[in-house]
């Protein structure tokens, strides 16, 4: 049996969906969106169990004095948008996960739906991350 990251591999080809592969059971996708020029979706297999966790990170930062209202926009956007979660790290930097658990048959489809999932989500909570930010 191939690896659901060989699998998902393959059905990226088929639909022309450039890709990373940085290490072992991981596969990064970079897109581009409306609102955020330039993101990339990092997908995590854990290895040969049909689970993967979806990670975007660096899509803003929040300073130590901002951290209070970066929280409220997460708030905010975990309020709104279903999928995913959007926290911040101890950096400031704001991040967004999911998780899926995959079938062996449809896993390349269910990874290109999530990310692209993803990225639409992304692109329309990033306003609300800059009004915090700048507001």
């Amino acid at each position: 049996m191939a690896s659901y990251k060989d699998l998902v591999k393959n059905h990226f080809d088929t639909k022309g969906i450039k890709y990373l592969e940085p290490k072992d059971d991981v596969l990064i996708v970079p897109y581009s969106a409306d609102n955020l020029n330039e993101m990339k979706v990092i997908i995590d297999f854990d290895s040969d169990e049909g689970k993967a966790e979806f990670v975007c990170l660096d899509i803003g930062q929040f300073a130590d004095d901002q951290f209070a209202k970066g929280l409220i926009a997460c708030n905010t956007c975990n309020t709104k948008f279903r999928w995913t979660k959007f926290y911040i790290d101890e950096e400031g930097h704001v991040l967004v996960r999911a998780d899926a658990i995959l079938d062996e048959e449809t896993c390349g489809e269910e990874c290109l739906e999530m990310v692209q999932r993803m990225v639409h989500i992304i692109d329309e909570a990033y306003p609300v991350f800059m009004k915090a930010r700048w507001a």
